[in-house]
């Protein structure tokens, strides 16, 4: 599922999704794809829903059913809280009235997975990093930034993403010399990761990620700001501009960006323990899939730091869908 399912965010969905099903997110991208054991059973769940994706379309959406795969509800999205809750009660409702045989704990025996399809596996790099990214719409009132106003149900809320460094991407980022004052590049690889497909808006839904020929500015330095033993402290600044017209008058959707962090790196450790970078700018213009964007040219903030290791610190970055693209192969 993709864009704001805010009616997730509701007290009582959120405790009948605790209590009374097993809930499992997953890449409709992905899942209408994959030729392999976890795909045929997402495909068979949406069939019997009818929800079939004729020609290839998407089956995204909030599916019920039962460990074996009997269907009990569909909703196509979750944005109304009470439409939401009424689907989860008939699926709970059908599921009551199952065969004890279906209900029970242990009525069905989980087969073997088997290998997946690689064509559709993403898994974060070994040895590399997982960097979460938060978007949000801002305003900017008694001179300070705040969390900005949207009249689209949802837009107000933070859009989230993660980045994805190599091993090799991190030790890109490592200075040359650990003195102070030094500075360098931010390494091209990592800099067109981050404006391409992390500076964007995906606040109200999938977003359009930026092409090559669409970044018309990029400058990125990063500078030794103290060096130990321990720890090599670094600041990350810069600025970007990206438009789908050169001429930016003339562009129908943009983004013009500055960016300022800090990162740390330990060496005894060979990775990063910080990476805390805002990116604040000008955006205007809709995409695809996020419509009714706000009129005019408004404030929209990216923020990044290191994620943990929780189950959902691992969901794969949106574009890495084209994998080769997302790794600038």
């Amino acid at each position: 599922m993709v864009g704001r399912v805010s009616a997730f965010a509701d007290p009582d969905i959120i405790k009948m999704a605790r209590k009374d099903f097993v809930a499992v997110a997953a890449d409709d991208w992905y899942q209408r794809r994959r030729q392999d054991k976890e795909g045929e059973f997402f495909r068979t769940v949406a069939n019997a829903l009818g929800k079939k994706g004729v020609g290839g379309a998407t089956r995204q959406g909030i599916y019920c059913f039962a460990a074996d795969g009997t269907p009990l509800a569909y909703k196509n999205a979750g944005q109304d809280a009470g439409v939401m809750k009424q689907v989860l009660r008939e699926a709970l409702a059908k599921f009551d009235r199952l065969p004890e045989s279906k209900r029970k704990a242990g009525a069905v025996k989980v087969e073997e997975h088997g290998r997946p399809d690689a064509r559709y596996s993403r898994t974060p790099p070994e040895g590399g990093l997982i960097v979460k990214a938060f978007t949000r719409i801002l305003d900017y009132k008694d001179d300070a930034y705040c969390k900005g106003a949207c009249k689209t149900l949802g837009g107000d809320k933070a859009a989230r993403d993660h980045l994805w460094l190599t091993a090799d991407e991190v030790k890109s980022l490592v200075p040359a010399k650990a003195d102070v004052g030094y500075k360098y590049a931010l390494p091209a690889k990592v800099a067109d990761r981050v404006v391409r497909f992390h500076l964007v808006d995906n606040t109200r839904g999938e977003p359009n990620l930026w092409s090559k020929q669409e970044v018309r500015e990029q400058r990125f330095t990063l500078t030794v700001t103290s060096a130990t033993a321990d720890a090599i402290e670094l600041r990350l600044e810069g600025e970007a501009v990206m438009a789908t017209d050169a001429d930016l008058d003339k562009a129908d959707r943009g983004y013009d960006v500055r960016l300022l962090g800090n990162l740390r790196y330990v060496p005894a450790k060979k990775t990063f323990d910080r990476f805390d970078v805002t990116a604040v700018g000008t955006h205007w213009g809709a995409g695809t899939f996020t419509g009714v964007a706000r009129p005019g040219k408004t404030l929209l903030g990216v923020s990044f730091e290191l994620a943990g290791d929780n189950p959902g610190d691992k969901v794969p970055p949106q574009g890495i869908r084209d994998q080769d693209g997302y790794y600038g192969r």
